[in-house]
């Protein structure tokens, strides 16, 4: 039975996948919460993924509102081609 390890490359592969995108990384920690020997490192990976996509959430948000962000607004397609024949 292996024991809890921080240094195995594949936990921190996981982390990594949570940083770039949350389902990826929910996934991730799912599928290690799955395996008896993994739950701590599923756990863990989980937890940062959650803590990760509300911090950069609310990051994004004060950066629009700061003016560092641009801000889209969605038209739609019936408005965008008025006029056009």
């Amino acid at each position: 039975m292996d024991k809890f390890k921080v240094n195995k490359k594949w936990f921190w592969i996981g982390i990594v996948a949570g940083l770039m995108s949350p389902v990826l990384g929910l996934i991730y920690g799912i599928a290690l919460l799955v395996e008896k020997d993994h739950r701590k490192e599923g756990w863990i990976i989980i937890a940062w993924t959650i803590v990760w996509a509300i911090i950069s959430y609310n990051l994004s948000i004060w950066l629009v509102k700061q003016g560092y962000l641009p801000t889209f607004q969605i038209k739609s397609p019936g408005k965008l081609f008025q006029g056009v024949q």
